[in-house]
């Protein structure tokens, strides 16, 4: 499942998901002046695939641009941990797709939503939950 991704110029935000996000998701309630509230609000938005769909160590990597009313203008995934099977890659496709929905639109504030039209920001997506810590 891709997304088409219309690019304008490029301004690239990364932002890692930790396998500490919360684990209930919500969509972000007032006003996002940053791209750190971004990040805040995607995390807000995030819910890990359940552990026996999941893959240790998986990792995505997802660009997103936002319309400057904080609608979702184009997403892709454009990295995933290779040599995964189609039932892991449908559960964190399917993670993705949810989180995007559940965030959009994005409460931007008008010079957040002005600044970033149209401009990616790329989130990383790393599942480190079964991995031994140290």
């Amino acid at each position: 499942m891709r997304l088409s991704l219309a690019l304008g110029a490029v301004m690239l935000a990364v932002v890692a998901l930790p396998a500490t996000a919360l684990d209930r998701p919500a969509a972000p309630n007032g006003q996002l002046n940053t791209l750190a509230d971004v990040r805040q609000a995607m995390r807000g938005c995030w819910r890990w695939p359940p552990l026996f769909e999941a893959r240790s160590g998986m990792a995505l990597t997802v660009r997103v641009s936002f319309k400057r009313n904080g609608e979702i203008f184009g997403a892709r995934i454009i990295y995933q941990t290779p040599n995964v099977s189609d039932e892991e890659r449908t559960a964190y496709h399917s993670a993705v797709l949810a989180a995007l929905a559940r965030c959009s639109p994005l409460p931007l504030s008008a010079s957040l939503g002005e600044a970033n039209a149209g401009r990616p920001i790329t989130f990383h997506i790393h599942d480190t939950r079964q991995q031994r810590k140290a």
